[in-house]
């Protein structure tokens, strides 16, 4: 039984404050344990030439109904529709994929692009039913869920989440509860683009002589000591002016709300865990295991200066971009949508994935930090039409939409050679979401983390244990939401 949208707005609005900041089902298997799901382990998955999949709809007209699309405009590739064909492979690859699909089910494509992050659940509200689908932030997502203004996406016809073009595990981390309204699947850019990943100086490797950290990632020996090992050996006064500054050489260079953020669930750590119900759990103060990933973390970029730290807590990364193009850092965090920023760098670079904790964990692990997911809101015209639209949509863009950007944009445009493909595809096989890292990054990863982790303040217990009342009401205002639209 669904209550009513104004009545459950003001607490959603109260849930998801923390918000504002810029840029699951049960926790993944715990370090060094087997896993119920297929794991990538230290190898990515094989090459091979797969048979196009294909969706399974029946055959449908819809008359030439018009199928508009609300779309957040975001950092890079949000868009779902490409206007006409360019010879840009990804913008034909959307072009085409959308064409098909327009002539298949006798519908007429339109994108409509709005700032307002709110403003589809103000849609919504308003009754306007303009709309057949929403491409949402991820708090937005949240309140449209909690607000009952968009569809649980597994109970529509036609929409098969088992299907490989659906993220059906980031989906789960994504989601509270056993409910799908947000889902991640082929269609959804963003969901790479907002993935962390860590270039290299191939110039300085090969200078200092280290062994290949491909190999080092195939055989699973990339771990937090290796990395710190490397990161240190490389830090150096270049200047003779005795201090480390903006002109010499580090091994880590990084806004330290992505170093910290991306190193954290490389380990399996968790801000917010999820519990056997898939509902989230708020207990660094008392995780042991958090609390040692944390201090390990200080270690290798911190205590030994590996880490250029200019307190910056932006997302722009000025100057260590200016840094890594001048060849003065090792070790890059960036986002995958910025490296295509980078490809008139002199100095040749590759890609690998955060280190492991240790040896013993089984996988390595891919942090995504922003999405914005495709919805379909209680408006839309047709819902059923909506579902096959979206299903048929995810379907061509596996086939097709992401292997243009995998792997001829940022595989082939931006990276420089084979083995970063292989290390994009390692990256990419398990990617997980943290609510601290996104829902409540205000709270926590913007909030308090980031001042530790500058400050090099091991105090991370009493931190968490001083903010916990106020994230355990936040969460248990979620919950009590959720709990409402289940009825």
């Amino acid at each position: 039984m669904k209550r009513t949208l104004s009545t459950l707005m003001a607490a959603i609005l109260t849930v998801l404050t923390a918000a504002s900041c810029g840029e699951a089902a049960a926790a993944p298997p715990s370090p060094g344990t087997d896993a119920d799901t297929a794991a990538a382990g230290t190898e990515a998955p094989e090459e091979t030439e797969a048979e196009a999949l294909t969706d399974g709809l029946p055959e449908m007209d819809f008359g030439g109904a018009a199928f508009n699309i609300y779309t957040r405009v975001n950092t890079s590739n949000y868009k779902m529709l490409a206007e006409e064909q360019n010879g840009d492979i990804l913008n034909d690859a959307k072009f085409n994929r959308s064409a098909k699909i327009a002539e298949r089910f006798n519908v007429v494509f339109s994108e409509t692009e709005y700032t307002d992050e709110n403003a589809p659940i103000k849609a919504v509200t308003a009754g306007d039913d303009t709309y057949s689908l929403m491409n949402v932030r991820c708090s937005a997502s949240i309140n449209m869920m909690l607000g009952g203004t968009c569809y649980d996406t597994s109970s529509l016809p036609y929409i098969d989440l088992s299907k490989p073009y659906w993220d059906d595990e980031l989906s789960r981390y994504i989601n509270i509860g056993e409910k799908n309204f947000i889902t991640i699947g082929s269609s959804n850019l963003t969901a790479i683009d907002f993935m962390s990943g860590l270039l290299f100086n191939k110039d300085l490797a090969d200078r200092y002589g280290f062994e290949s950290f491909y190999d080092t990632v195939r055989d699973g020996r990339w771990t937090f000591d290796r990395f710190g090992e490397c990161a240190a050996s490389v830090t150096e006064d270049i200047n003779g002016d005795s201090r480390l500054s903006e002109d010499d050489q580090f091994g880590a260079l990084s806004a330290a709300k992505f170093l910290h953020a991306s190193f954290i669930p490389a380990a399996n750590a968790w801000y917010i865990k999820k519990d056997e119900n898939n509902m989230p759990v708020f207990e660094m103060d008392t995780d042991e295991y958090f609390i040692g990933v944390y201090n390990k973390i200080l270690d290798i970029l911190n205590e030994n200066g590996a880490w250029y730290n200019t307190s910056d807590t932006t997302n722009e990364q000025e100057t260590y971009t200016k840094m890594f193009r001048n060849g003065q850092g090792l070790f890059f965090t960036v986002m995958f949508y910025f490296i295509a920023g980078l490809r008139d760098m002199d100095i040749d670079f590759g890609i690998l994935p955060f280190p492991k904790y240790n040896e013993e964990q089984d996988r390595y692990y891919g942090r995504l930090c922003f999405f914005d997911a495709a919805v379909v809101p209680v408006s839309a015209p047709d819902a059923s039409m909506s579902a096959a639209v979206l299903e048929a949509m995810s379907c061509e863009s596996y086939n097709s939409v992401v292997p243009a950007y995998k792997d001829v944009v940022l595989k082939s445009k931006f990276t420089r050679d084979e083995d970063s493909s292989e290390m994009i595809d390692i990256i990419m096989a398990h990617r997980i979401l943290d609510y601290g890292d996104s829902i409540y990054c205000g709270d926590i990863r913007d909030g308090f983390m980031s001042s530790l982790f500058i400050k090099t303040n091991r105090d991370i217990a009493s931190k968490a244990a001083s903010s916990a009342k106020k994230i355990n009401k936040a969460l248990e205002k979620l919950k009590e939401a959720y709990a409402a639209i289940e009825g």
